[in-house]
């Protein structure tokens, strides 16, 4: 499955752990309802996905995908 032009990316979580979320690109940056998870967990990672780090996001949108996660 392609991702769609930017639609969407994978966060790192931890080494080896990510999650596929939807990126909306008209909400702000610091908006924690940018991202939307769309997937558990996974290990694997498409070999051209666009991959985020989760410590590099702001912290409210870390606790969202916190939240969406639990």
């Amino acid at each position: 499955m392609g991702l769609k032009k930017g639609k969407y990316a994978y966060v790192e979580l931890e080494p080896g752990r990510y999650v596929k979320v939807r990126v909306v690109k008209s909400r702000a940056d610091d908006s924690p309802s940018k991202y939307l998870v769309v997937s558990p967990e996974t290990a694997r990672v498409p070999e051209r996905a666009r991959v985020v780090r989760l410590d590099s996001l702001p912290e409210p949108a870390r606790r969202s995908i916190a939240e969406q996660l639990a």
